[in-house]
């Protein structure tokens, strides 16, 4: 009896394995854009047999094809690390399967007046600011944000920096953690004090 029962067992774990067999690997997202360091995306794999049936017991293997732009943990957590086009590659045996990823921080950043001079009192003003990416192209889907150092002189706003008192201040400008000074200038007003 055992002996007749040996065949069944293989049989058994042939069927076993052959449900486990894995053809393709389905990846989900199948292209990844980062814009912030702070960003990250979970990595779906299925692991898929030719008859479309999915090998639920499989469990892939997680990297990158160049780790200095993105890195992937064992349960497939991608994060960026620096400017670039990369893939993350799940891997299951001699089947793999890739999603490209594309890290687009931005790197620099230029303000427009670097100086500027405002009346006392008057409308809120801006500053022109672009932000370039690694390849020196021109981002523009980002916003910028000000802080003012001296907030009795002067107040970031949503219009803009709006000039409350006398004097100069430095106003920090910032995108996606990149950052530039530039100095505002807040000039008396004669018109005021003839109105007071």
């Amino acid at each position: 009896m055992r002996r007749l029962a040996l065949p069944g067992l293989v049989l058994a774990a042939a069927l076993v394995s052959a449900c486990e067999r894995v053809d393709y690997i389905e990846l989900k997202p199948t292209d990844v854009v980062f814009k912030q360091p702070n960003n990250q995306v979970w990595m779906e794999a299925a692991c898929m047999a030719r008859n479309g049936v999915r090998a639920v017991k499989a469990r892939v293997g997680w990297s990158v094809a160049d780790p200095a732009i993105a890195e992937v943990n064992e349960k497939g957590l991608l994060k960026p690390k620096a400017s670039g086009d990369t893939e993350v590659i799940a891997k299951y045996g001699d089947v793999e399967a890739r999603a490209a990823v594309h890290v687009i921080f931005v790197e620099r950043i230029e303000v427009e007046p670097k100086a500027l001079s405002v009346k006392e009192g008057g409308d809120a003003v801006n500053f022109k600011v672009r932000a370039f990416g690694k390849d020196g192209r021109e981002i523009t889907d980002r916003s910028p944000s000000f802080e003012v150092k001296e907030k009795n002189i002067a107040r970031a706003v949503s219009g803009g920096i709006l000039p409350l008192d006398v004097g100069t201040t430095a106003v920090d400008v910032q995108v996606d953690g990149v950052h530039a000074s530039v100095t505002l200038t807040v000039e008396k007003d004669p018109a005021l004090d003839k109105k007071k």
